[in-house]
């Protein structure tokens, strides 16, 4: 990171030195690190904190949320399963309970429970199409899925797929509002500027996509397309004073990214480990981030956390 910020400020030192008409700031740009700690980041507004009740099997091992509109939700587990449940919410949004309608193997292409390390699943997304699009972290891939309990349909691999460190790839999975879906991994596969993230369009395959601007010791962790047409990610940093998370929001055209803007930053020991994240309007118009943290073995809370995005 050191190295970063010494390239970065003699790249900032020869711009200066250009033309004022080309040292416009372009909207977008295609790798970097965050040069400045946030002026201001809106106070995290929390709508509803839950508990999630206690499955055997490892069910309560949360990596990953998709939902709609706040209310349907479907929950991966980094061992294998994925859960599609309804909340019941009271007086002010606060959730009150969950209600299970259906927990799922994750299956292969054969139909057959994936097993073992294949299936550490880590995000989910709702397609444009109405399918479920799950990623994986040690054997890297992105899987389609129909229908819960489904066989699973591989949508093939980049080449960097295979360079990621085990348990450090494919965290973060989101379904743009055109149909390509995103998928970010938490470490990248080779020193470079930014997070790469990889695209796949339903007409051409996987493709490089953005650079997600580094930022200190946070990790990508979660993504989500707002109803906005913005891309949330959620980071996640851990120290000895426990899990600091934070959310940035984006636009993203093609390869290119903005330079991002932070919605939420929470304190250290706030939330649990936070690792799922999806986001919807509500009822008022407000922008929320629904988001789910592991529990890591019954080592912390599982819990569900529902924040109103403040600007």
């Amino acid at each position: 990171m050191k190295a970063a910020r010494v390239i970065a400020s003699a790249l900032l030192g020869l711009t200066a030195l250009l033309p004022a008409a080309l040292q416009a700031q372009p909207a977008t740009y295609y790798a970097g690190v965050v040069q400045h700690e946030p002026a201001s980041i809106p106070a995290t507004q929390v709508v509803a904190r839950y508990r999630l009740p206690l499955m055997s099997g490892g069910i309560n091992d949360f990596s990953g949320i998709a939902t709609s509109d706040g209310n349907t939700v479907y929950m991966v587990s980094d061992h294998g399963f994925i859960v599609s449940a309804r909340l019941q919410r009271g007086y002010g949004q606060r959730i009150d309970g969950v209600e299970i309608r259906q927990v799922a193997l994750l299956n292969d292409e054969n139909g057959h429970p994936l097993t073992g390390s294949m299936r550490d699943a880590e995000g989910v997304t709702i397609g444009r199409d109405g399918a479920l699009y799950v990623s994986f972290e040690q054997h890297n891939r992105v899987m389609r899925y129909r229908q819960l309990g489904g066989r699973g349909e591989d949508l093939g691999a980049h080449v960097d797929f295979a360079r990621l460190r085990a348990g450090r790839g494919l965290e973060a999975v989101a379904a743009a509002p055109d149909g390509r879906v995103y998928a970010i991994p938490e470490r990248p596969a080779r020193a470079t500027y930014g997070f790469p993230s990889y695209v796949w369009n339903p007409r051409g395959g996987w493709g490089d996509g953005f650079r997600l601007p580094m930022d200190l010791q946070f990790l990508p962790v979660g993504a989500s397309f707002g109803p906005d047409g913005l891309l949330y990610v959620l980071e996640r940093e851990h120290g000895p004073r426990g899990f600091r998370s934070q959310v940035r929001r984006f636009t993203v055209n093609g390869e290119g990214i903005s330079a991002g803007q932070w919605v939420m930053r929470s304190d250290y020991g706030q939330f649990g480990n936070l690792e799922g994240i999806s986001v919807f309007r509500d009822w008022n118009g407000r922008i929320r981030l629904l988001m789910v943290s592991d529990d890591d073995l019954q080592t912390g809370p599982s819990e569900l956390v529902d924040v109103v995005v403040n600007r």
